[in-house]
């Protein structure tokens, strides 16, 4: 797979904070954003496989639409392992979460994923990515399907390390360190809670200093509308003719709070690598019927309320692009 490397220089987290908080009350009635020593984000309700967001951060947006649009490309099939060493991870430490599509070569049909998976060296010796059996693997990622039988929406966690068709990571050390704390509450504007960032910096920065976030957020009241993906149409039904078909065959479901989102998210593409701008996908910290891809939140039956914390990529690996 081909492999482009690209340094991000980005400002200082205390820099930023000011810039999105501003960005979010133009769009929300109380929003915050400050630097934090990160919380343990393995504790509830978060839930994520490592304790924080930091050391050698990194983004990787592996694969791409393209590879379900028109027609599937079911040689697409990645590892997260095989991943983080495309990344430059170390083998010794390090924690990938994000968004992405379900491995179908081990599930046997396509559906949404939530990777958040964590590994160090078994035993206290620097492990190998070529030699699985060397990492001691926390992997707290989840499949979001839409069951064949019922048409629901089941959580569950992944049987696997492995994804497919395209993902988009945050990779780091996965230590605590300072981040950016995000509060909102009470959308006012149009833009949901990912994008209203994304278009703040954006106006900051422009082009000439793109800056790219990944970490976790939590709707902790109110609604948010997702898509899940069911399994791919039959081969009569391929290709897909327009992005309306494609549209058609998502399966659209709103999901109350608490749901524990996974977000990676660039600024600006100025190099032309064809990245994904924003991909959010989520899970049911507490069962299993909610989750899938984020659009935005609907605030039917309560005000809604966002907690976040994210750290900034120092380098964009774009990875197999189709």
């Amino acid at each position: 797979m081909t492999v482009t490397v690209t340094a991000r220089n980005p400002p200082p987290l205390d820099e930023l904070a000011p810039i999105i908080q501003c960005a979010l009350q133009d769009n929300f009635s109380h929003a915050s954003a400050k630097v934090i020593q990160c919380p343990d984000l393995r504790e509830p309700p978060f839930g994520l496989a490592a304790p924080g967001l930091s050391g050698n951060q990194c983004i990787a947006d592996v694969g791409g639409q393209p590879n379900l649009f028109p027609t599937p490309n079911f040689n697409a099939k990645y590892s997260l392992l095989s991943l983080a060493r495309d990344m430059q991870m170390s083998p010794e430490q390090g924690f990938l979460l994000g968004a992405g599509a379900a491995p179908f070569q081990d599930i046997g049909h396509n559906a949404e994923l939530a990777p958040n998976l964590s590994w160090s060296g078994r035993g206290g010796v620097s492990g190998d990515f070529e030699d699985p059996g060397s990492l001691l693997v926390v992997n707290e990622t989840r499949v979001v399907e839409v069951e064949t039988q019922t048409d629901s929406i089941k959580c569950r966690p992944a049987e696997s390390s492995n994804c497919a068709l395209m993902v988009n990571l945050f990779g780091s050390t996965g230590v605590s360190g300072p981040v950016l704390k995000v509060t909102a509450r009470s959308r006012t504007g149009s833009a949901n809670f990912t994008n209203c960032i994304r278009s703040g910096l954006h106006e900051a920065y422009g082009d000439s200093r793109p800056v790219s976030l990944g970490g976790v957020f939590l709707l902790k009241s109110g609604e948010a509308k997702f898509h899940v993906m069911p399994d791919f149409p039959s081969l009569d039904d391929l290709p897909f003719q327009s992005r309306k078909q494609v549209e058609e065959w998502l399966k659209y479901h709103a999901c109350a709070a608490p749901v524990v989102c996974l977000t990676v998210f660039h600024s600006a593409d100025p190099e032309g690598l064809g990245l994904r701008m924003e991909h959010t996908h989520c899970f049911d910290p507490e069962g299993d019927e909610k989750g899938g891809h984020y659009h935005y939140d609907v605030e039917s039956g309560g005000d809604v309320e966002y907690e976040a914390y994210f750290n900034v990529a120092e380098t964009i690996y774009r990875i197999d692009r189709p």
